[in-house]
């Protein structure tokens, strides 16, 4: 390799040490020549890294590369480096590693892809080149780390948010007999701080399996039309257990479907639904059909501005189909700004313990509220038109089983209807109503042994 002459650094009063003839002055001298080596025979270290942040959807400009590389004349590169940025395409390209659209992977290449990234960054999706058929489930056993999650998101060629469609084989339109659907994206134990945005499922069975114990989840900015479930837990056979905790569903819109939206049980816990909205269009004959479904023992959940609506179920005498659904040993649950309306049977039907509602709104359910505890408050509630569509069972503003209580604070309940009866209580059961408001023109109340309606400054 060629050399350039060194020539000797000038006296300076300030640098005395550096003379030519002490071991600091070769030292430094030495470095100089091999940078001089270096600039000359044309080694160059590139390293790339590509910016990241998973909440952003400004449409900012889209990283350069996904990986930390080192290239060399022996074309050496090294493994993926936190933040960076993989891409898949409805069909693979290039060298298909996902290192840029040119090489993009495909689409059973996610959960490998999501192994890459085990100090965070994110799979891009590009949505702008067609759909992505599913021809199998996607098992993810991987995640990022706390505080830097791995985020699998639809884009556009520059990287702006953008919807991926996802389709499946479910029939379509919706049909009884028809083919149910297969799994999108299936959980496993290890599969931790993950973030997934702006997909849109068609056509599928469950959008999103937790077959083992999954935990920091978030799903966000996503849609699906003509579906089983959104979103549910189920232990596999190969995992201990298929808990979900610290779940986020944020502005996720389902439009279609013949089971659940949402469907939580086991130990569960510490989840938000935020501004979620389910319309079963009435897909019947799935046997039970339910919006939001908590059971098992979860506990501590918030739905906020989540709405229930449209569900049905008339393969019994009596007709099910409720908005909302909680069993009797969960727990700790909060409904704020929530409604449902619609459904065959209940808007709200609620077992849990230590049950509040605040602002709920029901309407156009068989009985629009149906309580089970006996620590229920509700704040605010509204409840309007019950409709009975069929089946056997009263038209009712407020039900309430056998010893349940209920609290109910500063609610309103109307209705036109001759049918409809207020309150319809099992033996035992109390409601406490106060400062709200009462307009029927059918009973106020039906009452079984031991029953009581107390009404407390209510407006009639």
């Amino acid at each position: 390799m060629p050399s350039h002459p060194v020539h000797p650094v000038p006296a300076d009063s300030g640098i005395e040490a550096l003379r030519a003839g002490s071991g600091k002055a070769r030292a430094v001298i030495g470095l100089l020549v091999a940078a001089g080596l270096l600039l000359v025979g044309g080694i160059t270290v590139l390293v790339v890294r590509a910016a990241s942040d998973s909440g952003t959807t400004d449409g900012s400009a889209a990283p350069s590369s996904a990986t930390e590389t080192t290239s060399s004349p022996s074309g050496t590169t090294q493994a993926t480096a936190p933040g960076g940025v993989l891409y898949v395409a409805p069909r693979a390209a290039g060298t298909g590693g996902g290192s840029s659209w040119e090489d993009a992977a495909e689409l059973a290449d996610v959960p490998d892809l999501i192994g890459r990234l085990a100090g965070g960054g994110e799979v891009w999706l590009r949505a702008d080149t067609g759909p992505y058929q599913i021809e199998d489930r996607l098992r993810i056993s991987t995640g990022g780390a706390d505080g830097a999650p791995v985020v699998v998101r639809g884009v556009d060629a520059e990287g702006r948010p953008a919807s991926a469609v996802l389709r499946g084989d479910r029939t379509s339109p919706y049909a009884p007999d028809g083919d149910t659907g297969g799994d999108v994206f299936s959980l496993h134990g290890g599969a931790s701080h993950l973030e997934f945005r702006d997909l849109a499922f068609e056509n599928v069975g469950n959008a999103f399996l937790a077959a083992g114990d999954v935990t920091d989840l978030t799903i966000a900015d996503s849609s699906a039309t003509n579906v089983r479930r959104f979103f549910e837990n189920a232990k596999s056979d190969e995992e201990e257990s298929a808990d979900v905790s610290d779940l986020i569903l944020r502005k996720i819109t389902v439009t279609g479907f013949s089971k659940r939206v949402v469907r939580l049980r086991y130990s569960s816990h510490d989840v938000l639904l935020e501004d979620v909205v389910g319309d079963s269009q009435q897909q019947d004959g799935d046997d039970f059909a339910i919006g939001v479904h908590l059971e098992g023992a979860v506990q501590d959940v918030v739905l906020r501005r989540v709405r229930m609506d449209n569900t049905r179920d008339t393969l019994r005498k009596y007709w099910n189909g409720d908005g909302f659904a909680t069993e009797r040993d969960v727990s700790d649950i909060t409904f704020e700004d929530t409604s449902a309306s619609g459904n065959t049977d209940a808007g709200y039907d609620l077992k849990s313990q230590r049950t509040t509602l605040v602002n709920a709104v029901a309407a156009d359910n068989k009985r629009n509220f149906r309580f089970w505890a006996d620590d229920l408050v509700a704040r605010d509630c509204r409840g309007t038109d019950p409709r009975k569509r069929g089946g056997s069972s009263s038209q009712a503003q407020v039900w309430l089983g056998e010893g349940a209580k209920a609290q109910l604070e500063g609610c309103t309940f109307r209705s036109a209807d001759p049918e409809t009866t207020v309150f319809v209580l099992e033996p035992d059961a109390t409601v406490i109503m106060s400062d709200g408001t009462i307009e029927n023109a059918g009973e106020l109340q039906r009452l079984e042994d031991g029953a009581a309606v107390d009404l407390q400054d209510v407006t009639r």
